[in-house]
């Protein structure tokens, strides 16, 4: 995903999206056998728009303020914490 297609999916507008085009997170599996920036990426390409996706029937919409670090470092962080809870 390059910088262009990051930019126009992360507009998506919650309020218009349809619900059943989104990825339940739920469903997304992550093998931890993986090599982190390989789960990132499948993460990635499984989730589809990793700014808006569903859980359950909830639709979730993440944003990140500019002074904070970058989607994949914060992806890799989220990650890592999780390795280090197992």
């Amino acid at each position: 995903m390059d910088k262009q297609q990051a930019h126009l999916i992360c507009q998506e507008d919650i309020q218009a999206v349809d619900i059943q085009n989104l990825v339940d997170i739920s469903d997304v599996k992550i093998d931890t056998t993986m090599k982190k920036t390989d789960r990132i990426q499948t993460f990635i390409r499984d989730i589809k728009n990793p700014y808006c996706f569903r859980c359950k029937n909830t639709v979730v919409k993440v944003s990140f303020c500019s002074e904070g670090g970058s989607f994949q470092e914060l992806l890799q962080d989220y990650f890592s914490s999780l390795s280090h809870n197992e």
